[in-house]
């Protein structure tokens, strides 16, 4: 009868446990390889479909609904090969959201677009451009309830000195005048007061006050308060508060 020796398994585990440890460790590696070129690739994804979206911007339009699908397919690539990236989430809802004001899309698209949104302030909680669009989608689909006033305070907590974050505030609260509270009517000329600040963000303030016919608001800001001297002796104040 044969015994075997226990140096034998003692040698026999010891390579079992580093072929364990040696498999494990070559997927781990593979995983972080195909990790690493999956966000590679969606990264320039993203940056194709971010080219598009800035160059919508200066020119205010969209060339045409093939553009758009095609900027709408990059991102849409970028997304599901890095789906935990809070960019490409947000990314995607406002191309989508372009796509609307287009009319390349159906407004039924809106509430998936407010998804995408959401989606970005989950992944992302202090980042406030994704509140600012989550406020302003939420004004134009319900009004301004306690959603939108939750978005628009999310936006102020995360960027209260950001111009995107000025001007979206602004123009929501402009907006809604008529049902603002006390304390909202004075938070809105707080932030007024950060928007005199920038020459650029003040005149988008202003231009945008003009659209709806409430610059008369902002003007006698300008005009009674002591602290704007400077601003009401510049050639915004002339264009848009002197008639």
């Amino acid at each position: 009868m044969s015994i075997s020796s226990p140096s034998l398994h003692y040698k026999f585990n010891n390579k079992l446990i580093d072929y364990i440890a040696l498999a494990l460790l070559l997927l781990l590696t593979l995983y972080c390889l195909s990790s690493s070129f999956n966000r590679g690739v969606a990264n320039a994804w993203y940056f194709n479909a971010e080219f598009s979206l800035n160059d919508w911007a200066k020119q205010n339009t969209i060339k045409d609904k093939v553009e758009y699908q095609q900027t709408l397919t990059s991102i849409t690539k970028a997304q599901s090969l890095d789906p935990m990236h809070p960019h490409y989430a947000h990314m995607v809802g406002r191309i989508m959201h372009w796509g609307v004001d287009m009319g390349f899309e159906d407004k039924g698209k809106l509430a998936e677009i407010n998804q995408w949104y959401l989606l970005a302030t989950q992944l992302r909680p202090l980042w406030p451009d994704p509140w600012v669009d989550l406020l302003q989608l939420n004004n134009v689909l319900h009004g301004y309830n306690d959603e939108t006033k939750y978005y628009l305070n999310q936006a102020l907590a995360t960027g209260p000195y950001i111009d995107l974050v000025t001007i979206g505030t602004i123009q929501v609260w402009l907006l809604n005048w008529s049902v603002l509270s006390g304390k909202e009517r004075t938070l809105l000329f707080k932030q007024f007061s950060v928007a005199t600040k920038q020459y650029k963000t003040l005149n988008q303030v202003f231009k945008f006050a003009k659209s709806i016919n409430r610059e008369k608001l902002l003007c006698s800001q300008l005009k009674f308060n002591p602290q704007y001297s400077k601003q009401k002796d510049s050639h915004l104040y002339r264009r848009y508060c002197v008639k």
